[in-house]
């Protein structure tokens, strides 16, 4: 079995409207959630061996505070595909990650990541299906399984989780 934990960048912030959009980094709501996030995941025991992030500031600075939650050691690899990704981007890269992980994080944007969590969960066990549909929200997480052995094969996983910082406070 192979877990996909998908995590939109926590909330941004626009201060400054000349910033490139790349540099722009998390306001103190955002980081907050991510941290929250990355508390959840290690609550329930859903710790990934790899993290591949876009590189850019927010999803970076989203990546560190997650992992500094997590109190694990965890590989993080920030990519540039995953920078504004398409879904058929961010799900290229999960079908290429190495099989040594069995559970996987990516951290990106929106709408790729929502779209990726839509098309790559073709079962809902979480019944959480179409508030995906409706809103994938800053920091919201998707958590998808799939019964494969190589992350190559990963089609259509069972939505088992789909939860945002709001929800969980």
């Amino acid at each position: 079995m192979k877990r996909l934990l998908l995590l939109r960048h926590g909330k941004s912030d626009w201060n400054n409207p000349d910033q490139p959009d790349n540099e722009r980094p998390l306001n103190a709501r955002g980081q907050r959630a991510a941290a929250l996030m990355g508390a959840y995941l290690r609550q329930r025991d859903l710790i990934p061996e790899l993290i591949l992030s876009s590189p850019a500031v927010r999803t970076r600075e989203t990546a560190h505070r997650v992992v500094s939650a997590l109190q694990a050691e965890v590989a993080l690899d920030f990519r540039a595909e995953l920078y504004l990704a398409e879904p058929k981007t961010i799900i290229e890269v999960v079908r290429a990650a190495p099989d040594t992980a069995g559970t996987l994080l990516v951290i990106g944007h929106n709408p790729g990541m929502q779209l990726a969590a839509l098309k790559l969960s073709a079962g809902d066990s979480a019944g959480r299906r179409d508030e995906i549909e409706d809103k994938f929200p800053t920091a919201a997480l998707a958590v998808i399984e799939f019964d494969v052995d190589s992350w190559a094969e990963a089609k259509a996983g069972d939505l088992v989780a789909f939860d945002s910082p709001k929800a969980l406070v």
